[in-house]
């Protein structure tokens, strides 16, 4: 119960140094309106004016493309890839591993209140008043609104645990520059944040849905817009609790190893 309530001081302190640093707020909400202006454009060029395209409405892709970027405002609310990397490389990291605490479930914790700020603060406000103004679906279920939340979280968890140990990483590399483009890249196409994975060449969709990537973005999206049926939402669901398990293992063995590491080194 103290080391929860420990965590959750974690979420305060994050929640309260947001509420300062407004200004990295609002810039990241206009990148996320100049993204969501962008992709929205593209897609529109890419229907002229058509009803549907692939067996999917012009409405419903648009929807798909507003809420991919609700959550990528959400995802990129916490704390960034180099922040990480950053600390491997000037040593901070060590100073964490002294203090008696899980470091990526400290930084967990943290990333909730940055997130938790932004979404009340920019994100909501925003995306409630571009499903006011623009003809966008709405699910008129509940039910599916409670499937999307649980996937949207759990997306949140896939990626949070895939970056962390991607980020790690630099305690075993000396340069990171290029895999992180690489992975970001990969991330981004797999994950169907952009490209929903119906439009995949049958080739690439195999590969994705193999893949965690899907789970951070496509399988909420898809739920969203109702293009994942009733029966077929609690197996999607399935498939992301499986990667979250399998992804939260992933960062703990690479942590051990890294920590090890430090230690080693440390003497």
């Amino acid at each position: 119960m103290l080391q929860f309530r420990m965590y959750c001081m974690f979420t305060r302190k994050a929640f309260l140094r947001s509420a300062v640093y407004r200004f990295d707020v609002w810039s990241r909400l206009g990148s996320n309106l100049i993204f969501l202006l962008m992709w929205g454009s593209i897609w529109t060029a890419l229907y002229a004016g058509r009803e549907e395209a692939g067996g999917v409405s012009f409405e419903s892709m648009l929807t798909y493309i507003v809420i991919s970027q609700f959550l990528s405002g959400i995802n990129g609310a916490g704390t960034p890839l180099w922040e990480i990397q950053e600390k491997v490389r000037t040593g901070d990291i060590a100073l964490e591993l002294m203090r008696p605490f899980n470091v990526p479930l400290r930084y967990l914790f943290a990333d909730f209140g940055s997130v938790a700020f932004y979404i009340i603060t920019a994100l909501l406000p925003l995306y409630i008043v571009l499903f006011i103004f623009m003809d966008l679906m709405v699910p008129t279920s509940w039910l599916t609104w409670v499937y999307f939340i649980a996937a949207a979280f759990i997306g949140f968890l896939i990626r949070y645990c895939i970056e962390m140990a991607f980020g790690l990483l630099s305690f075993f590399l000396v340069e990171t520059g290029g895999i992180v483009d690489i992975f970001y890249f990969a991330m981004s196409l797999l994950s169907g944040s952009v490209i929903p994975l119906w439009f995949f060449p049958d080739w690439l969709e195999k590969i994705a849905v193999y893949l965690p990537f899907q789970g951070i973005y496509y399988i909420p999206n898809a739920i969203f817009i109702g293009e994942i049926s009733s029966g077929e939402i609690l197996f999607s669901i399935g498939i992301q609790l499986f990667w979250v398990i399998v992804c939260f293992f992933l960062l703990r063995f690479v942590w051990n190893r890294a920590s090890h590491k430090v230690i080693v080194q440390g003497g």
